[in-house]
């Protein structure tokens, strides 16, 4: 009878244990600059008109005179709600690996992607469930850069905003802007942005300013949209999303019993519009 073998698990005999890692490979965490700046409304139905109210002029009137009527303009922006929403297949032994901690890092993970769709919706994607700004300015309110951007550029377009009693701007802008912003200097060789894009939210020309990979071009809503980038600067109370739940999370009670999966399920239902094409002027990087 044959004796007993066993197998030499030793790195002398070319066995190398890999061990594995008790933290899951994430990638950072994005927000959407459209939640963080624009206006919101609360959705209690799919669609909700936003009154817009307009008059011209106000009057002197002499004691005793006839008080001019005016008429005013009564009109409506109508938000649209759609849902934004996955399902995860999840093995029921990583859930309840506590150490890699499967659910929030799918959780984490698809409110990133969302956070980019969303603004990418919203901002530039030329077709997709909003009409975004970039759609809505119309060309008379987009330029296109030479190149990298300029300090006219910018002065061009937010001096624009300025001028025509659009106060409470924003600048919204693609992460590609950082460099060019952090260089850029005014006539008299100053920097434009102080601190440039250090801690905490930097500010352009005193004006707030966001970055998000969502503000680019694309042909439909996208968490990578690969277009030109793109430099908004907003009215802030003229970005209007309609806010109607989530995001939210849900979780199957129970395993499938066939494969051991349980779900994890993330929705969040949004409504965006621009208030008016006024509202905001885009620069597109191109190169």
């Amino acid at each position: 009878m044959a004796g007993n073998t066993y197998t030499d698990l030793s790195e002398a005999n070319g066995w190398i244990p890999e061990p594995g890692s008790n933290e899951a490979l994430l990638r950072d965490v994005e927000t959407s600059a459209v939640e963080a700046v624009a206006r919101k409304v609360t959705m209690t139905s799919r669609t909700v008109s936003v009154p817009r109210f307009s008059a011209q002029g106000v009057d002197v009137v002499a004691e005793h005179a006839l008080i001019p009527l005016k008429d005013a303009t009564l009109d409506e922006v109508v938000l649209t709600a759609v849902k934004f929403a996955d399902r995860f297949a999840i093995s029921v032994e990583d859930k309840e690996d506590a150490v890699v901690d499967a659910l929030n890092a799918y959780k984490r993970e698809w409110l990133s992607n969302y956070a980019i769709t969303l603004d990418n919706a919203a901002l530039g994607a030329t077709a997709g469930p909003f009409e975004s700004v970039y759609n809505a300015v119309g060309a008379g309110n987009r330029s296109a850069t030479a190149g990298n951007l300029s300090y006219e550029d910018l002065e061009a377009v937010i001096g624009d905003m300025e001028g025509n009693r659009k106060g409470g701007l924003v600048v919204i802008a693609h992460p590609k802007f950082k460099m060019s912003l952090r260089n850029l200097k005014d006539e008299a060789g100053l920097r434009v942005v102080t601190d440039p894009l250090g801690a905490g939210v930097p500010t352009v020309f005193g004006h707030e300013v966001r970055f998000s990979y969502g503000a680019a071009t694309s042909a439909t809503y996208t968490d990578s949209p690969e277009g030109n980038p793109l430099l908004i600067v907003a009215n802030k109370s003229g970005l209007i999303l309609g806010v109607r739940s989530g995001p939210e999370s849900q979780v199957s009670d129970a395993p499938q019993w066939e494969t051991d999966h349980i779900e994890l399920k993330m929705r969040a239902r949004r409504g965006f519009a621009l208030a008016s094409a006024d509202s905001a002027r885009v620069v597109e990087l191109t190169v």
